[in-house]
């Protein structure tokens, strides 16, 4: 079966910095897995988002070739230090979405995260019976002990 992969070959050296399958479908043949278990991340990934990442690299070029042709020269790993590239357009949109709304996007995520973490606290609290000092309470199954006195 002749299976096609992309491939990020650096410019430079004319090594390559990731390969994945071309189709999501190849994931899970075996010819993919042994090759994903010989090289392992991030020469070889099972992850489209991973190669996506990493293809977005300085000097590199994608060519979709096939598994066959790739195993012939696949020990010419890139070793180049590379920057991300950046695009003008992008730093423009992320500025009109700060400006455009009064909170953050920084006061978003903080938000989103207290009450993630707030409820995470508490149902933690509540399994394990480490609920905080509240009214003189240290938890809410004492509140009918509290509230009565033996004579």
């Amino acid at each position: 079966m002749n299976m096609k992969i992309k491939v990020a070959f650096c410019t430079q050296c004319q090594g390559y910095s990731a390969a994945t399958p071309a189709e999501k479908k190849y994931i899970n043949h075996p010819d993919i897995i042994d090759h994903f278990f010989y090289h392992g991340e991030p020469w070889f990934t099972l992850d489209h988002d991973t190669f996506e990442a990493l293809k977005n690299l300085e000097d590199t070029e994608v060519k979709i070739i096939s598994l066959q042709e790739h195993t012939e020269n696949d020990h010419r790993y890139c070793m180049c230090h590379k920057n991300t590239i950046t695009t003008s357009s992008a730093s423009v949109a992320e500025e009109d979405y700060i400006g455009s709304d009064p909170v953050s996007w920084y006061d978003h995520q903080r938000i989103d995260a207290d009450y993630y973490f707030t409820d995470l606290y508490h149902t933690y609290n509540t399994f394990h019976g480490i609920a905080p000092i509240r009214n003189n309470m240290r938890h809410p199954g004492q509140m009918s002990r509290n509230l009565r006195k033996v004579k």
